[in-house]
C-alpha cells in the first residue's frame, strides 16, 4: 500500500497531465437531469485511472487545486422515511442535503430526485454560510420539489469528502472521484432519543461517478472500467453512512453487499 505521502505525490503527478478548465466552462454543461453510473475502487487504483482519462478529459482546477474539499449535511424526517425510500427502492424518491465548499465559502440547498426514469434530478438554491437548520425560506423551496411537512427534517448526518471533477473534451459528460469520505452521524438509542454521535472513515476507496444526459457505455471512462472489469455500482454516501451508524437498528440488507466488498478487498475493515 502506498503511503500518504507517495500517494499524494502520485496523485499530483496525474493531475499535472491534465489540460484544465474553469467553473465557468464546467457550469456550461446542464447536468441537472441526468443519468449516473457509479463505480467503486481502491485508492490505490486512482493515480493510474487518472492517467488513462488524459486522453478524454479535462480536470476543474480553482485557486491552483484540482482537489477539492465538499462537506454535506444530509437531512431526513424522524422515521427515516428519505433513507427508507432509498433502500426499498421506491421510485421519485429524494434526498435532502446542505452542500458546502469551503473553497468557495459558499453553500447550497439540494433536493436530488431519483426518478421512476432513472433519472436524476437535482433542484437547488444558494444559502448562507452560516445556515444549519431548515428556514422558513428552505422549506418554501424543499415543498416545492414535491417534500410535504419540510420543516420537520432534521439534520442527521454530516459526509465529508475530497473530490476531483471532470469534463470530457466533447462537453457531454461529467465526471466526479470522491474519496477520503469521513462521517458524523447522529445516533439513536434504544429509547428513540437522539444522545450519541458516532464517526466512520472510509478513506482507501474511490466513488466514480459518470454523469451524461443519456446513458452511454460508449464513454471513455466505461472503457476503462471494462479492461478493469469494473462494473457500476449503485452507491449513496447517505445511506452507506446510515447504515454503518445505525446498522442494527435500521433496515439495511440491501447496502450489506457494498460493505462486504470493501471488507473483502481490504477497502474497509471496520
Amino acid at each position: 500500500m502506498l503511503s500518504s505521502n507517495d500517494f499524494n505525490s502520485s496523485l499530483a503527478f496525474s493531475l499535472d497531465q491534465f489540460k484544465k478548465h474553469d467553473l465557468v466552462k464546467a457550469d456550461s454543461i446542464d447536468l441537472m437531469n441526468r443519468v449516473d453510473s457509479k463505480f467503486l475502487f481502491r485508492l490505490s487504483e486512482l493515480p493510474k485511472i487518472l492517467e488513462e482519462c488524459v486522453s478524454s478529459y479535462s480536470a476543474l482546477q480553482m485557486l491552483k487545486t484540482c482537489v477539492f474539499a465538499y462537506k454535506n449535511t444530509y437531512f431526513d424526517f424522524p422515521d427515516y422515511h428519505l433513507y427508507l425510500s432509498h433502500h426499498n427502492k421506491k421510485l421519485n424518491r429524494n434526498k435532502v442535503r446542505f452542500r458546502t465548499y469551503p473553497k468557495t465559502e459558499t453553500k447550497f440547498l439540494e433536493v436530488k430526485t431519483k426518478t421512476n426514469k432513472g433519472r436524476t434530478v437535482k433542484a437547488r438554491i444558494k444559502i448562507p454560510i452560516e445556515n444549519k437548520v431548515i428556514g422558513e425560506e428552505n422549506a418554501i423551496f424543499i415543498a416545492e420539489q414535491g417534500i410535504t411537512n419540510p420543516k420537520t427534517l432534521v439534520p442527521m448526518q454530516m459526509c465529508n469528502y475530497k473530490r476531483i471533477s471532470m469534463m470530457d473534451y466533447g462537453a457531454s459528460e461529467r465526471l466526479t472521484f470522491d474519496f477520503h469520505l469521513h462521517y458524523n452521524c447522529r445516533y439513536e438509542n434504544s429509547n428513540k432519543r437522539f444522545d450519541k454521535e458516532a464517526n466512520f472513515e472510509l478513506g482507501d476507496f474511490v466513488i466514480a461517478e459518470l454523469k451524461q444526459n443519456k446513458l452511454s457505455r460508449e464513454s471513455k471512462f466505461y472503457e476503462i472500467m471494462r479492461k478493469r472489469m469494473l462494473r457500476p455500482k449503485g452507491f449513496s454516501k447517505y445511506c452507506m453512512g446510515m447504515f454503518l451508524c445505525q446498522g442494527n437498528n435500521l433496515k439495511s440488507n440491501r447496502f450489506k453487499s457494498n460493505l462486504l466488498r470493501m471488507r473483502k478487498e481490504a477497502i474497509y475493515d471496520g
